[in-house]
C-alpha cells in the first residue's frame, strides 16, 4: 500500500473523499463509518502511528483485511474515554511524592544517626586507651564511613530515578488534563475548549491585524438519522464526519464539536470568502457519499454551514452570533448550503448542488 501525500491544496481536497470511496470499493470491504473513518485518517496522514502500523501489516500480508482495520481502528482511532484516568494519574503522582518524602525523611534520620555514632566514636578516641582500642575505633569509623558513602550513592540513584518518574507522571497528567477537553464521541475539542481557543484567536488576530474566520456546520435532519439507524451508528457517523471535516481544513485550524450534531472550525489567517470555499468543498464531499448503505439513500447526510469573518472590536459572542445567524439562514433557505454572514447581512451563498 503506498501512502499518498496529504491533499493539502483547496482545489485537491475534494478528491480525498473520492479516493476513500475507491479504496473501500477496491478492498471489497463494507462501506461503513469505521471503514470510512479509517481510510480518511490514513489518506490524510494525520495519524503517523496509524499509518506506520497499517503499512507494516500491508508489507507483511499484502493487504489490509476487515479485522486488520478493526484492530487498527480500536488501537488508534477509538475515542479516548476520560473515565477516572486523571484521578488515577494524579493518585499515582501523589503516591510517588509521598514515597519521595518518606525516602528523604529516612535519609535524614539515617544521617542523624550516623552523626551521633561518629560523635560517640570520636569521644571514645579522645578518652585515650590502648593502641588496640584506638585501632578498633578507627576501623569502625572507616567501615561506617564506607557504609555511609554506599548508602549515599544508593540514595542519589534512587532520588534521580524518582525525580525522572515524577517528571514523566507530571507530563502524563498534563496530557490527561488536556484530553479532558476532548469530546468523548468524536475525539475533537469540546465546546469549552473551542470557546477558549476562539477567544485566544480573536486576541491574536487583533494584535497581529490578521484575518480570522469561524465556521459552524450543523448536520441536516440528524435526529431523524439517529432514529432510523440508532445512536450507536449515529456516533460512528459523527466520528467519520469529524474526520472528513478535519481533512478539509489546514493542519493549524481548530475543528471542534460545538454541540450534539454541530461542528465548528477556527481558521486563523483566513478571510471569510476563503473559509466559505473550504466549507463548501467539505459540504460537497459529504453530500456525495452515503455513509450508511440504504436502498432509498437515507444513509446520506448533508450539512448547513454558517461562516463569519472577525471584524475590528469583535468579541467571542459577536463573532459566534454572526456565524450562527449565517447557519440559521442556510437552514431556512433549504439546508445543504453555505452562508457567509457579515454585520450587514448575508454576503455570499453556496447554493445546494446535487
Amino acid at each position: 500500500m503506498s501512502t499518498a501525500r496529504t491533499l493539502a491544496t483547496p482545489e485537491r481536497r475534494i478528491y480525498l473523499g473520492e479516493a476513500i470511496a475507491e479504496q473501500i470499493r477496491a478492498s471489497e470491504l463494507p462501506f461503513e463509518p469505521r471503514q470510512f473513518e479509517f481510510w480518511f485518517a490514513y489518506k490524510s496522514q494525520r495519524n503517523a502511528a496509524l499509518n506506520a502500523a497499517a503499512d507494516a501489516i500491508t508489507v507483511q500480508n499484502g493487504a489490509l483485511t476487515g479485522p486488520d482495520i478493526d484492530r487498527l481502528h480500536d488501537a488508534y482511532l477509538s475515542p479516548w474515554r476520560m473515565g477516572d484516568g486523571a484521578d488515577a494519574v494524579a493518585a499515582r503522582l501523589s503516591e510517588r511524592l509521598e514515597e519521595l518524602n518518606l525516602t528523604l525523611a529516612s535519609a535524614i534520620g539515617s544521617a542523624q544517626e550516623q552523626r551521633e555514632t561518629l560523635a560517640a566514636e570520636a569521644a571514645e578516641l579522645s578518652n585515650g586507651g590502648s593502641l588496640k582500642d584506638i585501632l578498633a575505633v578507627v576501623g569502625r569509623l572507616a567501615q561506617r564511613t564506607q557504609e555511609s558513602q554506599t548508602r549515599l550513592a544508593l540514595l542519589e540513584a534512587r532520588m534521580d530515578a524518582m525525580h525522572r518518574e515524577i517528571g514523566a507522571i507530571r507530563q502524563q497528567l498534563s496530557t490527561v488534563r488536556s484530553e479532558c477537553q476532548a469530546d468523548p464521541t468524536t475525539g475533537l475539542p469540546n465546546r469549552a475548549a473551542f470557546d477558549a481557543a476562539v477567544a485566544r484567536a480573536i486576541d491574536d488576530a487583533t494584535v497581529s491585524r490578521q484575518p480570522l474566520s469561524v465556521v459552524l456546520c450543523d448536520l441536516d435532519y440528524f435526529t431523524a438519522f439517529n432514529e432510523n439507524f440508532g445512536n450507536f451508528v449515529g456516533d460512528q457517523v459523527l466520528r467519520a464526519i469529524a474526520m472528513l471535516l478535519k481533512s478539509h481544513m489546514r493542519p493549524g485550524d481548530t475543528v471542534a464539536r460545538f454541540d450534539s450534531d454541530t461542528f465548528a472550525v477556527i481558521l486563523p489567517l483566513m478571510r471569510g470568502s476563503d473559509a466559505v470555499a473550504y466549507a463548501d468543498r467539505f459540504r460537497q464531499t459529504l453530500m456525495a457519499h452515503e455513509l450508511v448503505p440504504h436502498p432509498n439513500g437515507a444513509g446520506r447526510v448533508t450539512v448547513s454551514i454558517g461562516v463569519a469573518d472577525a471584524i475590528k472590536g469583535d468579541t467571542l459572542e459577536f463573532l459566534l452570533r454572526r456565524a450562527s445567524n449565517g447557519l440559521k439562514i442556510a437552514k431556512r433557505e433549504g439546508r445543504n448550503r453555505v452562508v457567509e454572514m457579515t454585520p450587514d447581512g448575508p454576503l455570499w451563498k453556496a447554493e445546494r448542488r446535487a
